[in-house]
């Protein structure tokens, strides 16, 4: 599991987010927490409760590009990433996108 340098976050999640950042990396889960990931070997965005990641994907090479509270505040953070994408490269080649911003 990689963490995004530049993690996007839903709006619900700003203040807090570092100790979700805590608890994933001790293997603890949380009720309401949403994963924006990029699964190893894939280029598209998936979205995950974090349970499910951390039982499938934790020992992988994916990669966490955000975190939300909520299925719909994931959902809106995924099209967030897809917008801010678009906005800035005038396409929607968002694994690119993101891979430059960690460059």
């Amino acid at each position: 599991m990689v963490f995004s340098k530049n993690l996007y976050l839903s709006s619900d999640i700003k203040k807090g987010y570092r100790k979700y950042i805590r608890a994933l990396k001790l293997n603890k889960t949380s009720f309401l927490l949403y994963l924006v990931v990029f699964l190893e070997g894939e280029d598209k965005l998936t979205l995950l409760h974090n349970a499910i990641f951390l039982n499938n994907y934790k020992d992988t090479g994916a990669c966490i590009v955000g975190l939300a509270l909520g299925k719909k505040s994931g959902i809106e953070l995924i099209s967030k990433i897809v917008e801010d994408t678009y906005k800035k490269r005038h396409d929607f080649e968002y694994h690119s996108f993101l891979k430059a911003e960690e460059g």
